[in-house]
């Protein structure tokens, strides 16, 4: 959004430049900055994404990345944002910028970190967040995903059953 804005503000700068016939240098310099901008933000928006490796899950961003061991990993399902945060108590914490996606399949990874070290990963995930011990990652496939890590993290004994009377 930002980009447009900046775009349109770019055009209007030059119509009206152009108008009065005045070509200055700290015009050029000022819409080539602006344009600069536009295009970093664009750049470093396409930046984020996901990719299994031999170590981990990697999330790449635009000049850091982080690395989860599948060790770490002890559940991932797909599910839409929506249902993930239906619960009362989870709906004040869905993300504006997520409110976009609500009905598109989310890759949730349960992770065995502190809730801090889950929370950081979240922000640094790019279109991503953490609630708990959930990692939420907006993927373009979030099923491709699920099936590729699946493979890979190691498998747990299920929990006890409860003995109920």
């Amino acid at each position: 959004m930002l980009l447009y804005g900046a775009a349109v503000l770019l055009i209007g700068t030059i119509v009206t430049y152009l108008d009065s016939h005045k070509l200055d240098g700290e015009f050029l310099i000022l819409g080539s900055l602006l344009l600069l901008l536009g295009a970093g933000f664009h750049v470093g928006s396409r930046r984020h994404y996901v990719q299994v490796t031999t170590e981990g899950l990697r999330l790449n961003g635009i000049l850091k990345f982080e690395v989860i061991p599948f060790q770490e990993i002890r559940q991932v399902r797909t599910q839409p944002l929506q249902v993930l945060f239906a619960a009362p108590s989870r709906k004040q914490l869905m993300l504006r910028s997520l409110r976009q996606f609500e009905r598109t399949p989310a890759c949730v990874l349960r992770l065995d970190l502190a809730s801090a070290e889950v929370a950081r990963l979240g922000r640094s995930a790019g279109r991503g967040c953490a609630v708990d011990q959930d990692l939420i990652l907006v993927v373009s496939d979030a099923k491709a995903l699920e099936d590729e890590l699946q493979t890979r993290i190691r498998r747990r004994p299920p929990a006890p059953a409860s003995h109920r009377r």
